[in-house]
């Protein structure tokens, strides 16, 4: 039995770069505001108190966390039956068959798939400027999406 070929499109370097500077920030307002909890006795009654502070903290690790170790995984992986699609913003990864693909949309630097699904039409945005190696992923994408159009529908003409 012939393995089909995998195709890996990982993230460009800087976003594994941008994740852990936002880790890096979180860690140091977090060192920063447990340093002034024991330094100073009256600092707890202060803005350090509020339940703001600590939310804004916990979206700063949970996002920085979300984006750093997202990147060690690639953002699209393809092979002759389906595509996995991993983006940053959504904690659901989609694994598409080609054949349920029904369109795309691609507008400056924004890619959307459209797919049917068996509780109906979906969609998934992946943002390209995230994609290392953008160009073969476009080419790779609009090749299988005219290969299952025209297979789909022999003797029309593929739009």
């Amino acid at each position: 039995m012939k393995q089909s070929e995998l195709r890996a499109f990982a993230f460009r370097p800087w976003v594994r770069r941008a994740g852990l500077s936002i880790v890096l920030v979180a860690a140091l307002a977090t060192a920063a505001i447990v340093t002034m909890l024991t330094i100073s006795s009256t600092a707890r009654y202060g803005w350090i108190r509020e339940p703001f502070v600590w939310v804004y903290i916990g979206v700063l690790w949970l996002g920085g966390l979300r984006v750093f170790l997202g990147t060690f995984r690639p953002v699209v992986e393809a092979d002759d039956a389906r595509i996995i699609i991993r983006p940053l913003h959504q904690f659901v990864v989609r694994n598409i068959p080609w054949t349920a693909i029904r369109g795309k949309e691609q507008s400056g630097d924004r890619l959307i798939v459209y797919f049917q699904t068996p509780r109906g039409m979906r969609f998934v945005a992946l943002n390209l400027n995230l994609v290392k190696g953008r160009r073969d992923f476009l080419a790779l994408l609009e090749s299988r999406v005219s290969n299952e159009r025209s297979a789909a529908a022999p003797g029309e003409n593929p739009s």
